[in-house]
């Protein structure tokens, strides 16, 4: 339909008893004249820089001003009696919120956002328009009013500060999920859990491995790397859930983005890489079928650096309908890695250390022990739970002559590669004075004298029990050691009554031994006080937890060793915990 446009000089909008108000407040400033109140109107609405219009009841332009003209890019001879979602396509919204305002009479002030039709650049902008009705002096709905001002620059800035504090916290929650575990595949699993599913459809990451690739080349080479963990979406194709498991080694060939990275130290970011391309980034063949199968289309690689040299790097991919990465994109990915590489850096470093003393402690718990003749043992070994430094905990079984056999249980004080190195000196010591023959308080006497002339810089606490079947005897003596569980047959568990002496390698000597009958059939079981001592209860809380563990002198050696863990709950236990069993024979060999 068309609508017949008016002139240019348009019919008077203003009612006339806002003139009258114009012209009174003019009387008012005392300039001793009268302007015309329409000459006045125009210029004020024409030379201000919001954007003015009036609309008739049918959303037809009566008046804008060269602002609004220049905004929409048309003159205002192509508005004027012309409906505006007509002139102005899209503008949908605003003339909703005239109709609103026409028929409630409630102005409204609304934001909207748009472009103007002369636009070089695809992007955003934002305006804030104002609407009243407007009303004759009968009360006759004229049209309405609209005042548009753009707010581009200020909701920019605004989005802009909401972004940057939502990226602080993004980096100070990375920081806090990634840092708060020492434990290299947990810090590796929550840096995945947090890219994926909110920035990546796909996220794994892979470290340097001291069995492959120890330290990143200076130049790409083939790489050998350890995966950490790995993450996809919901909606992932599930035969591709995930495309690999957490702790599978990962072997990168030199041409691949992976080997770049770790050269290179820089972030590589690929949106739709062609065929060529995916080849070069997939390991081998399967593992490129699989990229296809998941639909990947943009892949981006980043280092994690730690004290200027990468530890591994991370791997995210965005497949199906999800948008390739964007410049932003790509610069708060590499700042979340930044912040996550000092968090995994560290765990890296701990838990080789962790697992380097573990394997020399279970290395020195592996020797062969085959007590006298007489004995049976076993025993049972628990490193601390997970996050939890490996102490210095030992047990030993030595055959002596005459039948008899010594049996040992110490805890080096402390934590950690220092405290295990020092465990298997201590256990040398006592290996070599017990093959001397001498009695438990004089071997403790020599160690400790020996542990302090060497200079030792961990003590540690022992029991030591010589076991003599054939007399029917035990002979008891505890460098600071929590006390051995004896049960002979047909009689409750109790806690051996030892004089207690100063730990080992404190050069303070006064050690004591104790004689205690064993028949035939009898059980020790010696320990460390990972076992039984508790963060805030009293130690004593725990030895009568164990004097009341439901043991048989007579049960298999296995099961006692079970019944005692299962009954004590060493997995909440921040220590080592060290179990040896001994039984004497009821018909014990003698020595020829």
């Amino acid at each position: 339909m068309t609508h017949p446009r008016l002139s240019a000089p348009s019919a008077p909008f203003l009612p006339s008893e806002a003139l009258r108000e114009l012209s009174e407040a003019a009387r008012a400033a005392g300039t001793g004249q009268v302007p015309d109140e329409r000459w006045t109107a125009r210029r004020f609405l024409d030379g201000t820089p919001a954007a003015v219009a009036v609309l008739d009841a049918d959303l037809r332009y009566l008046y804008l001003n060269d602002t609004l003209a220049k905004l929409n890019g048309l003159p205002v001879e192509e508005h004027l009696g012309r409906p505006m979602p007509e002139v102005i396509p899209g503008s949908g919204p605003s003339a909703e919120v005239a109709r609103e305002v026409l028929r409630t009479g409630l102005p409204q002030t609304v934001v909207f956002d748009g472009r103007a039709p002369d636009d070089k650049v695809d992007v955003p902008r934002w305006w804030l328009g104002a609407f009243h009705r407007v009303e004759g002096e009968d009360g006759q709905i004229l049209g309405v009013a609209a005042v548009v001002m753009e707010v581009t620059d200020g909701i920019r800035q605004r989005e802009s500060l909401r972004r940057a504090q939502e990226r602080l916290e993004l980096l100070e929650e990375t920081a806090a999920r990634v840092g708060r575990t020492l434990d290299a595949a947990e810090a590796c699993r929550a840096l995945t859990d947090l890219l994926v599913p909110r920035f990546a459809d796909y996220a794994a990451v892979d470290v340097l491995d001291p069995e492959g690739t120890r330290r990143a080349p200076a130049t790409p080479v083939p790489v050998r790397l350890r995966r950490m963990a790995v993450a996809a979406a919901p909606g992932t194709p599930e035969p591709f859930t995930p495309v690999t498991r957490s702790g599978e080694v990962i072997f990168h060939q030199a041409s691949s983005s992976m080997s770049q990275v770790l050269a290179g130290h820089r972030p590589v970011v690929l949106n739709r890489p062609d065929d060529d391309t995916v080849r070069l980034l997939a390991p081998t063949r399967a593992r490129l079928e699989r990229y296809r199968a998941l639909e990947l289309h943009s892949v981006a690689y980043l280092p994690l650096m730690v004290g200027g040299e990468p530890v591994g790097a991370v791997i995210v991919g965005r497949r199906a309908d999800s948008p390739e990465f964007t410049p932003d994109d790509a610069e708060l990915l590499e700042l979340l890695t930044a912040r996550a590489a000092t968090g995994i850096g560290h765990a890296l470093r701990y838990t080789h250390e962790h697992e380097t003393a573990l394997e020399m402690q279970r290395a020195f718990l592996a020797t062969p022990r085959i007590p006298g003749p007489g004995v049976e043992i076993a025993s049972r070994y628990l490193p601390a739970g997970r996050g939890a430094e490996v102490g210095g905990d030992w047990f030993d079984a030595v055959a002596l002559p005459s039948g008899r056999t010594l049996l040992v249980v110490g805890d080096v004080m402390g934590h950690g590669v220092r405290a295990a190195a020092a465990m298997s000196e201590y256990r040398s010591l006592l290996r070599a004075l017990a093959l001397q023959g001498l009695a438990p308080d004089r071997l403790l006497t020599e160690a400790d004298r020996t542990a302090h002339a060497l200079d030792l810089d961990r003590v540690a606490t022992c029991v030591l029990v010589l076991l003599d079947p054939a007399a029917e005897l035990a002979v008891l003596a505890t460098a600071g050691h929590v006390p051995p569980l004896l049960v002979r047959p047909g009689t409750a568990p109790e806690l051996a009554d030892l004089p207690v002496g100063p730990p080992l390698g404190t050069g303070f000597g006064g050690y004591e031994s104790r004689h205690c009958p064993l028949p035939p059939g009898a059980l020790l079981l010696a320990y460390t006080d990972g076992l039984v001592e508790r963060r805030g209860e009293d130690i004593d809380t725990g030895l009568d937890a164990l004097t009341h563990a439901p043991v048989a002198a007579g049960n298999a050696l296995p099961d006692i060793l079970n019944t005692v863990l299962d009954r004590l709950g060493p997995a909440n236990s921040e220590d080592d915990v060290t179990l040896l069993a001994a039984r004497t024979l009821r018909e014990p060999l003698r020595p020829r």
